[in-house]
């Protein structure tokens, strides 16, 4: 099944660029702590995973350029992979503690979350996808493809959350990898709905980037 096959395409390009993830991770952190620079810092590395996903040169200079870049949107794109989460988190609350047929709804609510979070793995790399980015053009897309490739987005969802329970139990990777395994799992499955389109490279032979 593809989504087995971009699973491995993840780990193989953590290993071969792994002082790189380490880079990105601890980046993340350090930007994680100040709040207010956790979106520039979050743009920097899906830039960088995003070239590795279409198997183009990466270094360092990638994250300080997609760091520096289109700020504002940023934080619009970190508010609502945070927001539309929360805001349904908040309604699956409510109706669970209603009485009746309220309950149902909390249900339906559940669903929609699943969906957010689907919806949402893809919104990052969309945008470094694009040549002329267009949160318009993201959030359509996005959801599009949730809604086309249900099955892959599910299994790329959990495939996050297996490394988040493996890193998280082994802690130091936690710290080193675990943010850097995000952001790639989440551009690698984009570039892998892409490449039956015919809309991304296919991998390469060999292990070269142009």
């Amino acid at each position: 099944m593809k989504a087995f096959i971009v699973m491995g395409r993840v780990l193989k390009a953590a290993y071969e660029d792994l002082f790189l993830c380490v880079f990105m991770s601890i980046a993340w952190w350090i930007g994680l702590l100040p709040i207010v620079t956790i979106a520039p810092v979050t743009m920097g590395v899906h830039h960088v995973a995003n070239r590795l996903a279409n198997y183009k040169r990466v270094d360092n200079g990638f994250f300080w350029e997609g760091l520096r870049q289109y700020i504002g949107r940023g934080w619009l794109l970190m508010l609502i992979c945070v927001g539309a989460p929360a805001a349904i988190s908040f309604n699956i609350w409510f109706y669970a503690n209603s009485q009746g047929y309220l309950r149902i709804i909390g249900v339906a609510w559940m669903w929609m979350l699943l969906l957010a979070l689907m919806i949402g793995q893809y919104i990052f790399p969309l945008f470094w996808q694009q040549d002329e980015p267009s949160i318009k053009l993201v959030l359509r897309n996005a959801t599009i493809l949730a809604l086309r490739h249900p099955l892959y987005s599910l299994l790329m969802l959990l495939f996050q959350l297996v490394l988040l329970a493996l890193c998280a139990v082994l802690t130091l990777p936690l710290v080193l990898l675990w943010p850097a395994l995000m952001v790639l799992t989440s551009n690698f499955a984009l570039a892998g709905l892409l490449q039956e389109m015919g809309l991304s490279p296919q991998p390469p032979d060999m292990p070269k980037r142009a």
